[in-house]
Formats: C-alpha cells, structure tokens, sequence
C-alpha cells in the first residue's frame, strides 16, 4: 500500500513540475493586421421598416469609414441579403454617403412587392446590410471577427457572432434591419 501511495505522489509530483516550465517563447502572440470598419450613422428611428406600411417606412444612414489611421477606403460595396439571397445596393466612392430606402424598395430588389408580402402573410421579416472595402492600396477587406450583431428591435439585444458594422446605435456587428410591426414600448417606432 505504502509503495503505490509513494507511486502515485511521484507521478503526481513529476506532473507539477512538467508543467511548471513553460518557456515564454512557446506563447505565441495572434498575428493580426489592422482593418478598416464602415461605419453607419443611422438617423433617429429609420432602422426597421413597419411591415405594415412598406411604401413610406424608410431605413436611412450615412455610410463612411474608420481606417484606423492605416487605411483610406477607396470603395465601399454595399450588400442586402434576405435569407440566402443576397443582391447588390451599389459602390460608393465619396463618404460620408447617404444611404436611404424603403421597404417595398427592398422587397422589389428581391422580386417581391409590398401587396406580395401581405399576400404571403409575412409579419415579420429582416434584412442584412453587409460590405467589401476596397482600400487605396487595393487590399479588399470583407470578412471581420467574432463580435455582435446588434438588432435594434424589441429590446435591443445583442444577437449572433458576426461583425461587420459599427454604428452610432448600441453595439458592434452586421447591420440587421427588421420589416415588423411597431414595438409600442419603444418611442422611436410610435
């Protein structure tokens, strides 16, 4: 009994000190390169589209950048996907950009028109705003790290793990936008 008690407290013992050395040179820093953000100024209450009301509801921002004091954008692509579809809003060469639309101009570039969705009896529906930057340099960046989505809708939480926007709204992520009825708690949607 003493010997496999003693055994095991070496084993034990041989264990701690195994991993007692850790030599700094095996800790690798992430190799990183700096990127460059847009960035959407959404104006007061045009981030969702009343489902009810597609032809007047609008979402409109301002579309620029943040290079971070490495990059100047050249061109920013602007994409609205609906599901798996996805389509192009366009490239835009001059920042700050106005962006603005309205519902049943999202829904046409889709196909559908605002007497099709209530046909089809859509109550609620979201929108993805997404992009590609193409820098002065020419190195396009399209693809961003795990950060939030930010949804503003019923309650503005934080939904998802893909970034790709920052906006003056709360929050980090892919720029959603909601086709709903009016969140009667929240001010902005009355």
């Amino acid at each position: 009994m003493k010997r496999t008690y003693y055994f095991f407290t070496l084993i034990a013992l041989v264990g701690l000190l195994s991993t007692a050395c850790v030599v700094d040179d095996s800790i690798k820093m992430p190799d990183y390169e700096v990127g460059i953000i847009a960035r959407a100024d959404i104006e007061p209450g045009k981030y969702w589209f009343n489902i009810n009301q597609l032809e007047t509801s609008e979402v409109a921002f301002n579309l620029d950048y943040e290079g971070f004091d490495v990059h100047t954008a050249e061109r920013i692509d602007i994409f609205l996907s609906r599901g798996t579809a996805t389509v192009s809003l366009g490239s835009y060469t001059a920042f700050p950009s106005r962006i603005a639309m309205t519902g049943a101009e999202a829904y046409a570039l889709f196909g559908l028109t605002p007497q099709a969705v209530a046909q089809a009896g859509i109550v609620r529906d979201e929108f993805r705003i997404t992009y590609a930057i193409t820098t002065s340099d020419g190195v396009v960046f399209s693809q961003y790290g795990q950060y939030y989505n930010y949804n503003p809708s019923l309650d503005g939480r934080f939904t998802g793990r893909y970034a790709q926007f920052y906006t003056n709204l709360p929050g980090f992520g892919t720029l959603v936008l909601e086709a709903r009825v009016p969140n009667p708690q929240n001010p902005n949607e009355l």
